[in-house]
């Protein structure tokens, strides 16, 4: 008798409804999903005591924790799931599993492309700048009632049920119906005068213009404000056009452009703007002004055309 996959090594109820997976694919931390019986959808029962490398894919991510405890790094973030965490992973967001013991937990691949390019994803959108987490604690309004859904989709996708396809569709888009109704709320909590939004928000701009070399992460920034993360992100877009963290980024590449053009180190400069190491600075340098931080700092040692950043 053949050794039985992984995947295969669980309860009958909980295995595949086709047959068809062979294992994962991916190249270059791009997974191409192996969706389920021609659909955009697979939903795993995983039970495996390993963890999966830094990867992304196409598909919407969300992950159930059922038994035991689960760490998942996405988009930088740290989360530390406990039982009966839900964790949202948009699509093409960078994450990993770490893992070496046995648990249970629940692992949702679904195609929403249409929706994160609808109007309605832009009402929630600050709540996937990185992974959302819905929890008891996080989202007590929700939590059960997005938890149960989850369950629905479980029960018609494993049993083959008729229609089983658009069933998971509609449960899902109940999900995000009532995560925006969440988000709602957390505006309601802290509705204030427009004029106050903004001297806070300049308040923390006048911060960040002293401190841009220390560690600010968002929700340091949104704790200085007095708003929640998610309204303080809402807010901050909305009065900058950026994110906070391409803000400060772009902040320390500013400061940095004006210090290369000074006898200072380039190693030292990075650590000057608040840059932990030296290929993280590059890597930004790079990103925001399409130059290395040496061929940049030749360009304005012999020209004065080079554009800069603004902040």
């Amino acid at each position: 008798m053949s050794e039985l996959k992984p995947w295969e090594q669980v309860p009958d109820k909980w295995k595949q409804p086709s047959k068809e997976f062979d294992g994962r694919v991916v190249h270059n931390k791009k997974e191409l999903v192996n969706y389920s019986s021609s659909s955009h959808i697979r939903i795993w029962y995983n039970n495996q005591a390993e963890g999966y490398e830094m990867h992304s894919h196409d598909a919407m991510e969300a992950f159930i924790c059922i038994q035991n405890n689960y760490e998942i790094h996405a988009n930088n973030h740290e989360y530390n799931l406990k039982e009966g965490d839900i964790l949202f992973i948009p699509p093409n967001m960078l994450h990993e599993y770490i893992n070496d013991k046995v648990g249970v937990r629940f692992i949702y691949l679904i195609e929403m492309n249409q929706f994160f390019n609808s109007q309605d994803y832009k009402s929630i959108e600050p709540l996937f700048f990185n992974a959302f987490l819905c929890n008891e604690e996080t989202c007590p309004d929700i939590y059960a009632e997005v938890y149960k859904l989850f369950m629905d989709m479980n029960s018609v996708y494993f049993t083959n049920a008729n229609f089983w396809e658009t069933t998971v569709y509609s449960k899902m888009y109940q999900i995000f119906v009532a995560i925006a109704k969440h988000s709602e709320n957390l505006v309601k909590s802290e509705i204030t005068s427009p004029s106050q939004s903004i001297n806070r928000i300049n308040a923390l701009l006048r911060y960040v213009d002293i401190n841009y070399s220390e560690e600010i992460s968002t929700e340091q920034a949104a704790e200085y404000t007095g708003f929640s993360k998610f309204h303080f992100m809402r807010l901050f877009k909305l009065q900058t056009g950026y994110t906070f963290h391409d803000y400060l980024t772009l902040k320390r590449i500013h400061i940095a452009e004006e210090l290369l053009i000074t006898e200072k180190p380039i190693t030292e400069i990075a650590f000057q703007t608040g840059f932990n190491t030296l290929p993280s600075f590059c890597r930004a340098f790079k990103k925001y002004t399409n130059y290395s931080p040496s061929e940049y700092k030749k360009l304005r040692l012999n020209s004065n055309d080079v554009n800069h950043t603004n902040v």
